[in-house]
C-alpha cells in the first residue's frame, strides 16, 4: 500500500484540479529507501494545459537532515505530452535536487510551491486584453526512509556510497632533484561523488609538495552522479635516490551488495638524480676584445632594426586584415538582418532565434528567467523601452502556441506575431551587433 500511495501521489494531486484547468505540480523521487550517504533524484514536475503559465516566484522545500544541491534546468525548455485520467496536458520537469541523507529514519521533503500566473484569452479579437490570472500550487510530499549502513562500519569509511575505481597516475617516473612531479588520484564511477572525501597520497619525507587541488567531471543526465574526481598533487623532490609511493586505499560501500569493500590504486617507483650542473661552468668565455664587443653591438643593433622592420609590416598587415574581416561581419550582419523574415515557420524556431539573440546582447541564460528578471535584464543592456515592453507579450504567444496540447497549432501562426517577431529580432540584432 505505501508503495501505491507513494507512485500514485502525483496523480492524485492533479485530479482535483482537471475540472478547474490548473496546472499543478508532482513530485517524484527515483529511491525513497536510500542508505545514509546514497546519492537520490528528486524531481518536481509542472502539468499544464493549453497555455504554459509563467513563474514568477517559487518556495524551496525543507531539506532537513539532507545534504543538497539543486540541479540546473531552465523552464520551458522542453516539455511532453501527457494523460492523467484521460485529460491530455503538458508536462516539463521544472525543479531536480539531488539529495544525500546524513541522518537515519524518516525524512519529509515538502514545502515546494510556485506563484503560477495564467495568461486569458480574449473571447473576441477587438475586446481589451483581459488582466492575467495568478495562483500558487504547492507540490506533494515527498518521504525518504534512510537506512543505516551495515554494521561493522570501517574506520576508514568517508562516505563512498556507490561503485567506483581508483587510479593513481604520476606525470613521470624519472625526474631531478628540485623538479615537479605531478600525482593525479583519480576516482570514476557513480555514486556519492559530490560529497565523498578522497584519501591523501602518502609522500616521501623529503618530497616538498602543495595541498592537492580537486576538480569533478560528471556526466549530464543521468540520475546519480557519474564521472570522476581528480585530486592533483604537485610534489618536488630535494634528494637523489629510489623511492616508492605507496598505494593509496579508499573503504566504499556497494549499495547493491550492501557491503564494503577497499579500493587500492598501484604503487609508483619514482627515481630521483642529482641536478644537472649550471651552464655558467662550461659556457662560453666572454669578448674580451674591444673590435669584438664593437663588432658584436653593430650586429645586435641590425637584429633589432630588423626585427622593428618585421614587426611593424606584420601590424600593418594585422591591421588590414581586421578591417577586412570587421567590413565582411557588417556586411552579412546586414544581410542577416533584411532577411530575417525567413528564420523558419515555427514557434520553437521563432522562440529559440529570440533567445540566441538576447544571449548575444548579454543576458546569460535568458530562457530560464522568470517576466520580472527578464525585464530587469533587459534594463541593463539598455534595451530600447518599445522593444523590453513587447518582448514578453510576443514570447508569451509563442509559449501559447508552442505548449498547446492540439499539436496542429504549431503551424498555425498569425502573420501579425510573424511580423512582431522579425521587428524584434531586427532591433535586437542591433543591440547584439554593438556589444
Amino acid at each position: 500500500m505505501l508503495i501505491m500511495v507513494v507512485f500514485c501521489t502525483p496523480a492524485i494531486a492533479g485530479a482535483s484540479r482537471l475540472q478547474e484547468n490548473r496546472p499543478f505540480l508532482a513530485s517524484s523521487i527515483n529511491n525513497n529507501h536510500p542508505f545514509t550517504g546514497q546519492e537520490v533524484l528528486l524531481t518536481y514536475k509542472l502539468y499544464f494545459r493549453d497555455v504554459a503559465p509563467k513563474i514568477s516566484n517559487e518556495v524551496p522545500p525543507s531539506l532537513q537532515g539532507l545534504w543538497a544541491k539543486e540541479a540546473e534546468t531552465e523552464r520551458f525548455i522542453k516539455s511532453n505530452p501527457a494523460t492523467v485520467r484521460g485529460e491530455h496536458f503538458r508536462c516539463a520537469v521544472v525543479k531536480q535536487f539531488k539529495l544525500v541523507p546524513i541522518q537515519t529514519g524518516t525524512i519529509t521533503v515538502a514545502g515546494y510551491s510556485m506563484l503560477c500566473t495564467l495568461p486569458q484569452e480574449n473571447s473576441a479579437p477587438d475586446q481589451k486584453e483581459p488582466s492575467d490570472r495568478s495562483l500558487r500550487i504547492t507540490a506533494p510530499a515527498i518521504t525518504i526512509s534512510a537506512r543505516a549502513l551495515p554494521e561493522p562500519v570501517p574506520e576508514k569509511h568517508s562516505g563512498a556510497v556507490g561503485i567506483f575505481s581508483l587510479n593513481l597516475i604520476p606525470s613521470r617516473e624519472k625526474l631531478k632533484i628540485g623538479e615537479s612531479l605531478s600525482l593525479k588520484l583519480i576516482l570514476t564511477g557513480t555514486g556519492s561523488l559530490l560529497t565523498l572525501e578522497l584519501p591523501g597520497i602518502q609522500l616521501p619525507e623529503s618530497f616538498r609538495q602543495n595541498p592537492p587541488e580537486r576538480t569533478t567531471a560528471l556526466n549530464k543526465g543521468s540520475e546519480t552522479s557519474s564521472g570522476s574526481i581528480t585530486s592533483t598533487t604537485l610534489a618536488w623532490p630535494q634528494s637523489e635516490g629510489n623511492f616508492l609511493i605507496p598505494a593509496t586505499t579508499l573503504v566504499v560501500f556497494n549499495p547493491d551488495t550492501q557491503q564494503f569493500s577497499t579500493l587500492h590504486s598501484k604503487s609508483i617507483a619514482i627515481r630521483v638524480d642529482a641536478a644537472s650542473r649550471t651552464a655558467a661552468e662550461g659556457g662560453e668565455k666572454p669578448l674580451t676584445d674591444p673590435s669584438e664587443q664593437k663588432s658584436t653591438r653593430s650586429t645586435l643593433l641590425s637584429t633589432v632594426a630588423i626585427a622593428l622592420l618585421l614587426l611593424i609590416s606584420c601590424g600593418v598587415i594585422v591591421l588590414i586584415r581586421k578591417n577586412q574581416l570587421t567590413n565582411t561581419k557588417k556586411l552579412v550582419a546586414d544581410d542577416q538582418t533584411e532577411h530575417l523574415p525567413e528564420i523558419g515557420k515555427s514557434a520553437r524556431t521563432m522562440k529559440q532565434r529570440l533567445l540566441d539573440l538576447l544571449a548575444e546582447a548579454g543576458i546569460k541564460s535568458p530562457g530560464g528567467l522568470t517576466r520580472t528578471e527578464l525585464h530587469d535584464a533587459l534594463q541593463e543592456i539598455n534595451i530600447p523601452d518599445e522593444t523590453r515592453a513587447e518582448l514578453p507579450a510576443v514570447l508569451d504567444s509563442l509559449d501559447k502556441i508552442l505548449y498547446s496540447t492540439v499539436e496542429e497549432k504549431e503551424s498555425r501562426i498569425p502573420d501579425r506575431i510573424t511580423a512582431k517577431v522579425n521587428a524584434l529580432l531586427k532591433a535586437l540584432k542591433k543591440v547584439s551587433s554593438l556589444r
